[in-house]
């Protein structure tokens, strides 16, 4: 499986439980890949995994790197692959899977010990190349392939060559590029995987000639996994190839709540106003630096800042809030108004299309939302709560006695 081995390089090893993850199309070059791979020796770590599209190729054998096992789909010319380091399959199980589809790889990593903080055994990652057939018109991995509604953690990336305005907002796009684009994010919704990229930021830059930049190096997480992404960002320098290098941090998600919000038009003006007089900033340093100069600005707002909190009740969460709410849905909501206000104003076929696009995967967001957080609440009822989840289904029963509208007594 690795017949072509490059110079040996020594790096330090993946930090335990802080996974990162590296997406990057060689352009079938081993210049690239080499560049690739010498990139990491500069880092602080060495990735957990690389995921690899266009791989270099030679009589049927991919290059290996010293410090990573590659696992690839068994045929003569794979378009994708996986490089693993060493370590990390010293501490976890790796199984890699391929589906049948010679252009999408899956692993399946598992542990005897929970992973990231909580209770979860294992998770899966696919990467994929899609490609064109039939004259532009078939997708050589369909969305069926990627976006599956299973219960467990699940991060989907490569390089889809689809293009839609919800991956790139600023660029306009044919019918048939948003047509072919539109199953794809809308199968990601009604699963509830999340697009990882931020909008706009281009993954693939033409090193030559007059062709548009593109976003088509895409990354999506499930429910499951989306706690736990860290970071995407595509921060290592160029190899070569017109696509950049992506790197995803994968880390225990955050347990600690977010505090509560002050309600400043609340605030107990009578009692902190002579507090206020009488509150002295700390003298400034004599010829401070920029760095001691910011630190005493810091000091002293964060003073003022703890006496106001002090003196002002803090909000408490509302009868009314969506306890399925997410901050994905508040994405996708303003892609929605976004694109619809654009529509509108314009008025092209072009612009009513995609507002029809964004409104389709908003509102199968939000149901694939409610149905999870449905489920979750009926698997974790109690005797008590079991009422409350009756009372949602069939509601309010009707009042006992009607109501005598305009009368003050029953007489």
């Amino acid at each position: 499986m690795n017949n072509h081995t490059t110079r040996s390089r020594k790096g330090p090893a993946p930090i335990p439980n802080l996974f990162s993850i590296v997406q990057h199309n060689c352009f079938g070059s081993w210049d690239v890949f080499l560049s690739l791979f010498e990139l990491f020796k500069e880092a602080t770590t060495y990735p957990s995994v690389v995921f690899l599209q266009e791989a270099p190729v030679r009589k049927a054998h991919l290059p290996s790197f010293n410090g990573f096992r590659s696992f690839f789909p068994p045929v003569r010319k794979p378009r994708v692959a996986a490089y693993v380091h060493i370590s990390f399959l010293a501490s976890f199980s790796v199984l890699p899977r391929f589906r049948g589809v010679d252009d999408a790889l899956a692993l399946d990593i598992s542990s005897q010990e929970p992973l990231f903080g909580t209770s979860f055994h294992s998770f899966r990652l696919i990467n994929a190349y899609s490609t064109n057939t039939h004259d532009h018109c078939v997708d050589s991995v369909s969305p069926e392939t990627l976006f599956l509604t299973l219960e467990v953690a699940l991060l989907v990336v490569g390089d889809l060559n689809i293009h839609n305005p919800l991956s790139d907002p600023l660029s306009s796009f044919s019918p048939r590029e948003i047509g072919s684009s539109t199953p794809y994010f809308e199968m990601a919704a009604e699963a509830g995987f999340a697009l990882l990229n931020p909008p706009g930021e281009y993954t693939r830059v033409p090193l030559v000639g007059k062709a548009r930049s593109l976003v088509i190096d895409l990354s999506f997480a499930n429910p499951l996994l989306l706690p736990m992404v860290k970071g995407w960002e595509v921060s290592l320098p160029l190899t070569g190839s017109d696509h950049v290098p992506i790197t995803i941090t994968l880390a225990p998600p955050n347990q600690i709540p977010s505090p509560r919000r002050p309600r400043w038009a609340d605030t107990d003006w009578e009692t902190l106003s002579p507090i206020i007089k009488s509150f002295q900033i700390p003298p400034a340093p004599l010829s401070p630096s920029p760095t001691d100069l910011d630190a005493w600005l810091a000091g002293s707002l964060d003073r003022l800042t703890a006496l106001l909190k002090e003196h002002t009740p803090v909000s408490r969460r509302s009868h009314y809030s969506k306890l399925w709410w997410s901050p994905h849905l508040t994405t996708l909501r303003c892609k929605f108004h976004k694109a619809s206000r654009t529509a509108r104003k314009h008025g092209t076929l072009a612009l009513r299309d995609v507002a029809n696009t964004s409104k389709a995967v908003y509102f199968k967001a939000i149901k694939a939302a409610k149905n999870k957080h449905w489920s979750s609440l009926l698997l974790n009822a109690t005797p008590q709560s079991l009422w409350t989840a009756k009372r949602f289904v069939y509601g309010r029963t009707p009042p006992r006695f009607p109501t005598l509208p305009g009368a003050e007594t029953p007489q």
